[in-house]
């Protein structure tokens, strides 16, 4: 769950780690026992919209100009063929070195706001939650444009309207003071700001014993994903009324791994509030635990990050073709997976 809010350059940064292949190691912890083993097709179609109780998006940077980039594109979805037009002039009369990026005209950028249900009373809150950082701006005050996103190459020429990122337009010189590439950046565009402007705590792992791990038996469909998996260390870590176990499991041949179990409980009461899997698939990587991060990067946060929801969890997984979530720390078992347009 972290997560590190995807870039155009985190994303593919990403690709490369999930395609590596590890060195081959052997591991003499215990296995799991089960009866069969499936791939995991709990991927969801990235092409496909998906809900969420609350809208983020991320924050990109446009090559080396000084211009950041919020796209919206994963809530505005044309129902009819061609009716992407509507909202983006005629490509094929444009210069070629010009339709890389461009700013929308009123008619389109009206267009826009009204399919995505966005308002120019409206503001756009960017918060840095590893620094605690907000910066707000009014729609009203800012650009709409069109950014080709970087699947597309110059070959494809004369490209479509489907080929392009359409959102905001931010300058760097009004971000100054978060994050590198903006991996820890969230966006939501609305109202009122939906931060609490409170500290996210990263977890500090600490390594225990099997015996402290919750005794809570695995889903039948996380057996599955498990089966022929080493059982490797337990992690834990303690902070306001809920205490966290995580397990990694291993494959036989691999060094880094394959999943992460995590166990969230009620200090008092012990009841297990959240229980997730967070496993090695084709498009996606378990990150590394803090604390046993050699490079020393900070992937797993928790705290009070939305004001009218519980407390959050996230960091668990590298996402190649697909978008990071967060995990809500209550009984709905909710993920809020960001809308990073993540398209290949």
């Amino acid at each position: 769950m972290s997560i590190k809010s995807q870039t155009l350059f985190v994303a593919m940064m990403l690709l490369m780690l999930a395609c590596n292949k590890k060195e081959s190691v052997k591991n003499d912890n215990r296995t799991l026992a089960n009866d069969s083993i499936v791939e995991n097709d709990t991927l969801q179609n990235e092409n496909l919209p998906r809900k969420e109780s609350i809208n983020l998006f991320t924050l990109t940077t446009r090559d080396s100009s000084d211009i950041a980039f919020v796209s919206l594109s994963d809530i505005y979805h044309s129902n009819e063929e061609g009716a992407d037009t509507l909202i983006m002039p005629n490509i094929k009369k444009m210069k070629k070195e010009d339709a890389v990026y461009f700013t929308l005209e009123n008619k389109y950028r009206k267009r826009f706001l009204s399919q995505t249900n966005i308002s120019e009373t409206d503001s756009v809150f960017v918060y840095d939650f590893s620094k605690n950082k907000l910066a707000s701006f009014a729609v009203k005050n800012l650009k709409t444009a069109a950014l080709l996103n970087g699947y597309t190459s110059e070959e494809e020429w004369p490209y479509e309207p489907y080929d392009y990122m359409i959102g905001f337009e931010l300058s760097k010189q009004s971000l100054k003071g978060l994050s590198d590439y903006y991996a820890d950046v969230f966006v939501y565009v609305g109202k009122e700001n939906p931060f609490t402007g409170e500290q996210l705590t990263p977890i500090a792992w600490k390594k225990t014993t099997a015996n402290e791990y919750p005794s809570k038996a695995l889903k039948k469909e996380d057996q599955k994903i498990l089966k022929n998996k080493i059982a490797g260390n337990v992690y834990s870590f303690k902070t306001n009324g809920f205490e966290y176990f995580i397990r990694d499991y291993f494959s036989d041949d691999r060094r880094e791994p394959f999943a992460h179990r995590l166990i969230v409980l009620d200090a008092k009461t012990k009841e297990v509030i959240i229980e997730k899997l967070f496993s090695e698939s084709e498009g996606t990587t378990p990150t590394p635990l803090n604390n046993v991060n050699p490079d020393n990067i900070v992937e797993q946060y928790t705290g009070r990050l939305f004001k009218n929801k519980p407390p959050v969890v996230f960091g668990f997984l590298y996402e190649s073709f697909g978008c990071p979530s967060i995990e809500l720390i209550d009984k709905s078992n909710e993920s809020i997976y960001l809308q990073c347009d993540n398209r290949h």
